[in-house]
């Protein structure tokens, strides 16, 4: 098990820290333990923090491991995969908020196989469970998960030897069906008055945090796991350097390195105004601003990407913006905003990908391609007009390819 969080709080009226671990249970609930430790300074506090924190997780690994150990063949289905994500989840193999999706998959397995033993599962078993899953209404994508969640585990127990072959291997995966629901990004008009409304309000850090992924294209997590020593001004760059899960822990970004992104002149003067505002705030509570304070939080306490995205749900709602699918835009719409704009100004697509922390430009060209209507029109046009041309005849063009 990893513990999503570790913090210190200080004993009231008594000397010394007391140290915290946050996790989920099995059912998803927060949980929490403690320890009195004995540092007599929150650094020493901090290095007891983190050494009880890593021998709780490898307890809790050598546990996963052993319930499996001990179960073998005669373990039932749902227990087994239990424990698999138990296991994944404490080797560090998965993040925490994946271990609790897998859990909420465990969940419809253990509602059909309870009872049933890994070495008694059989291909019609599983064939029977997914059709079922459909005809319940069950999306295909949640089909899909339950099918390849049970097909890793038991995959791992042929690799253990615990089964001869698995029977996954004679089920075919749901067919998935397309989703059709476009990228949601803001038009000019939304953009406009998305931007007008920011300029009129104070600053805070749902506005500040808008704006940041606006004119970055960072995600939720990212711009929540920024701190102060991350931007640089003068430069004229941000490092994205970690990034904010799910629950609330700390984490690399989603492609496991970090990267820099150019910083435009306008929002690099709105974050010298909320560093403005920052300083102030510390100086009234006798501190001193530290570099290591994040962004969008105060001092070591960040803001949850679930807190950043209601805030901005809220916002958004107010002020009555749609996207060019015709919703309120989510605060991931704003990453798609960057995005489809700076393709649709003749930005090259391998720039965009490592702006966006894309593993491969395939990915940014399968998601934004085709995501912007007046590309989609310009193009419409452009071939209407080389319909009637004479073969080899070029075609005129503007710049960017929109038609005369």
């Amino acid at each position: 098990m990893k513990y999503q969080s570790a913090f210190l709080k200080d004993r009231k009226g008594r000397k010394g820290w007391t140290g915290y671990l946050k996790f989920k249970d099995g059912d998803g609930r927060w949980r929490e333990c403690s320890r009195s430790l004995k540092a007599a300074t929150k650094t020493e506090a901090r290095r007891e923090l983190a050494s009880w924190r890593a021998e709780m997780e490898d307890a809790a690994e050598r546990e996963a491991e052993a319930r499996t150990d001990a179960l073998g063949t005669r373990a039932e289905v749902p227990d087994y995969v239990a424990g698999m994500v138990d296991r994944l989840e404490a080797s560090g193999a998965i993040e925490p908020s994946t271990a609790s999706g897998y859990r909420t998959t465990v969940n419809h397995i253990r509602r059909r196989f309870t009872g049933v033993t890994v070495a008694d599962l059989t291909a019609a078993e599983v064939q029977a469970w997914e059709a079922d899953l459909t005809a319940s209404g069950l999306g295909s994508s949640t089909v899909g998960k339950c099918h390849r969640l049970l097909k890793q585990a038991m995959k791992e127990a042929c690799a253990l030897d615990l089964i001869k072959r698995n029977p996954l291997d004679a089920v075919r995966p749901p067919k998935r069906r397309p989703v059709h629901e476009g990228i949601n990004a803001l038009d000019l008009d939304g953009r406009t008055r998305l931007l007008d409304a920011l300029d009129a309000m104070e600053l805070t850090p749902v506005t500040v945090g808008a704006r940041v992924a606006l004119y970055t294209g960072l995600r939720r997590g990212e711009v929540c796991g920024l701190r102060w020593a991350d931007i640089d001004p003068e430069a004229g760059v941000l490092w994205v350097r970690r990034s904010i899960g799910k629950g609330g822990y700390v984490k690399d970004p989603k492609t496991g390195k970090g990267r820099d992104v150019a910083l435009p002149p306008s929002l690099a003067a709105a974050l010298a105004d909320w560093r403005a505002f920052m300083e102030e705030a510390y100086r009234a509570a006798g501190a001193v601003l530290p570099r290591t304070a994040y962004v969008l939080g105060y001092g070591d306490r960040f803001m949850s990407p679930e807190l950043l995205g209601k805030q901005w749900a809220t916002l958004a709602g107010a002020l009555g913006i749609r996207g060019t699918e015709g919703r309120i835009p989510t605060f991931h719409d704003l990453r798609h905003t960057w995005a489809t704009l700076y393709l649709a100004a003749g930005g090259d697509v391998k720039t965009a990908a490592s702006n966006l922390g894309h593993a491969d430009v395939s990915m940014t060209l399968n998601t934004y391609a085709s995501a912007d209507p007046d590309a989609k029109r310009r193009a419409a046009v452009l071939v209407e007009g080389a319909m009637r041309a004479p073969e080899g005849a070029a075609v005129p063009f503007r710049a960017r390819g929109e038609a005369v």
